[in-house]
């Protein structure tokens, strides 16, 4: 923080850990210094830090750090996404049914029985799904095409800004949706291949979950 304040003054900071700082030009910095923070209290080593710079025309410039696998993920935009020196690309998978996909939970029980229901309606129509706990490297592992599509009911925009800069630089479509119910999907992201397919999918999940509450 106190290096973005110096280098940058006039620029606005969006930051989960307790920064608001309020700027005069069109530039924001959205900042997670540790996403994945039941993983790291845990000893579970999968967190990161994320980091992405935006003006009034979107994303600028995104940061993804896995500190314990010592990986870089970046990017510009315009420019591609990267992990350390190499170029990142997108899975090309076309069939939903063999496709790896990605989510996670929300911390209030009642969100998660909803998102319970929901991955009922998936898992079967997809390869599998994993859930390791931090929506910046669920993007990330995403973008580098470790897994082809990643869902999730993330809201705050640091957890997933700079992920899904990665994703759309490497090649990727990410859908942002506004659900009333905070429990549903916000970002859908994946390759192209299958992207409307998972979006129906989950389309198709909710209802279901919805009709199942009811």
């Amino acid at each position: 923080m106190a290096a973005i304040r110096r280098k940058r003054p006039d620029d606005a900071i969006v930051a989960e850990e307790g920064s608001g700082a309020v700027g005069s030009s069109d530039v924001s910095w959205y900042v997670d210094p540790l996403d994945g923070t039941i993983n790291y209290l845990y000893g579970i080593p999968h967190w990161c830090v994320s980091i992405c710079c935006a003006d009034s025309s979107g994303a600028l410039a995104a940061v993804v750090f896995d500190p314990l696998r010592d990986e870089l993920f970046s990017s510009a935009r315009g420019g591609g996404a990267q992990l350390g020196d190499r170029p990142l690309r997108i899975s090309d998978k076309r069939d939903l049914a063999s496709a790896l996909v990605a989510t996670g939970f929300g911390y209030v029980a009642a969100q998660r029985l909803v998102q319970g229901r929901i991955i009922a309606n998936v898992i079967g129509e997809v390869r599998d799904v994993r859930r390791f706990g931090s929506a910046a490297l669920d993007l990330s592992w995403t973008a580098a095409g470790r897994y082809d599509g990643y869902f999730e009911s993330v809201e705050k925009p640091w957890d997933w800004m700079a992920g899904a800069m990665l994703v759309r630089e490497a090649g990727g479509r990410v859908t942002e949706l506004t659900p009333l119910d905070p429990a549903f999907p916000r970002i859908i992201a994946s390759g192209p291949g299958v992207h409307d397919a998972l979006t129906r999918l989950l389309a198709n999940a909710v209802h279901k979950a919805e009709n199942s509450i009811d």
